[in-house]
């Protein structure tokens, strides 16, 4: 029976794509005013601390995010590139949703 075995069921995590994860992370960072701390980021982006660092020192490297050292604390914003990224990333996904099968199962 469906849900009896773990990893089925309704409460079964769904794995996200690396460029899903950092468009959540970019749009947390977005929808912050100034700068968002990684407190803030990780509980948006739904995505515990340590993972949350390494992701965001890619998209520091990547240019899509720039680390701001305050006076007691990190803090992360957007930059034009990052915003070109969250632009471009949701002009896809609505293309992929164009494409995909009739009853919304998402496999094609």
């Amino acid at each position: 029976m469906a849900g009896d075995r773990p990893g089925t069921g309704p409460r079964t995590a769904v794995r996200r794509e690396r460029t899903d994860l950092y468009a959540s992370i970019l749009e947390v960072i977005k929808r912050q005013p100034g700068t968002a701390r990684i407190t803030r980021i990780s509980y948006g982006a739904g995505m515990p601390v340590d993972r949350l660092r390494s992701s965001l020192d890619r998209l520091v490297a990547l240019g899509l995010v720039r680390r701001r050292e305050l006076d007691r604390f990190t803090a992360y914003e957007l930059t034009p590139r990052g915003q070109e990224f969250l632009t471009t990333y949701w002009k896809m996904r609505g293309y992929v949703a164009l494409f995909g099968p009739p009853d919304g199962s998402g496999y094609v």
